[in-house]
């Protein structure tokens, strides 16, 4: 990995710290799904074939892979990220909807409660705490993965690969 892209991507997650600092948890929530929202769109993106059908799938009203949600389960079924971290990222995106549909929304609240149980260990911190410590260290495993996929890339499918593998399998 070049250290131009090391630098870049710390940089990356430093600047999304500092946009937390002195944030309202609803902010901080915020700031933090939007960026593994980002990091599993480069993900997802660095997997697929080249084309320019690739951002009709990210963008637009209909987009499969607009919402977290969509990102998440692509980036699961593709074998891109793992059980436990769907489970957190999951865990992250139903607390900011929490905090985006309920004006009274704190880490108090009964359906946050209710999410961050199974999720949140109990690292002897109060609920605030141990959520913002799960969801902030859910981002750093994330941060790289695009450069680690991007090596089981697969070329667009052509007739002529298709027609090799026929004759590579008529020849055993």
């Amino acid at each position: 990995m070049s250290e131009d892209i090391q630098m870049e991507r710390a940089k990356e997650l430093l600047a999304t710290m500092e946009h937390s600092v002195d944030e309202s948890d609803r902010g901080i929530t915020l700031i933090i799904a939007a960026h593994i929202e980002e990091c599993l769109r480069r993900i997802i993106e660095s997997f697929l074939i080249d084309s320019k059908n690739v951002k009709e799938l990210f963008e637009g009203p209909y987009a499969p892979f607009g919402s977290l949600s969509g990102k998440t389960k692509a980036a699961f079924v593709m074998g891109l990220i793992t059980k436990d971290e769907v489970k957190k990222i999951d865990a992250i995106r139903q607390v900011r909807n929490v905090f985006a549909h309920e004006i009274s929304a704190g880490f108090d609240h009964p359906k946050i409660e209710k999410i961050c149980r199974p999720i949140v260990e109990d690292w002897g911190m109060i609920a605030r705490d141990s959520f913002l410590h799960m969801a902030q260290n859910t981002v750093p495993p994330l941060l790289y993965r695009d450069l680690e996929v991007i090596k089981w890339k697969r070329p667009e499918l052509t007739n002529e690969y298709i027609h090799l593998q026929g004759d590579d399998q008529n020849d055993s």
